[in-house]
C-alpha cells in the first residue's frame, strides 16, 4: 500500500471499523499520531492494519468529546492560515 493512498487507507477503515465516512479520515489521523507514532501507514500487515484501525475507532468513540473539539480546533486554525 502506498503512503500517498490515503483515500485507500480510509476506504479499508470504513471497510473494517463500519465507521461514518466522516470518521475514517480522523480514524486514520488518529492511527497515525495517537496510536502508531508514525506518519507511514504502508509497513502494517493486514492484521496490523486491522487491529490499529479497530483499537482507534474504540479510541474515538470513547473520547468523541476531546477529538471533536481537537478536530474543530484544527480545522479553525487551516481556514485562519488560509485567509492570511
Amino acid at each position: 500500500m502506498s503512503a500517498n493512498n490515503h483515500g485507500g487507507y480510509r476506504r479499508k477503515i470504513l471497510r473494517i471499523t463500519h465507521c461514518r465516512s466522516e470518521d475514517a479520515s480522523k480514524i486514520e489521523h488518529v492511527m497515525r499520531d495517537d496510536i502508531l507514532h508514525t506518519v507511514a501507514l504502508d509497513w502494517l500487515s493486514p492484521s496490523e492494519f486491522h487491529a490499529a484501525a479497530l483499537e482507534t475507532g474504540s479510541l474515538l468513540d470513547t473520547n468523541r468529546v476531546d477529538y471533536e473539539e481537537y478536530f474543530a480546533a484544527d480545522e479553525m486554525k487551516a481556514a485562519t492560515a488560509a485567509n492570511t
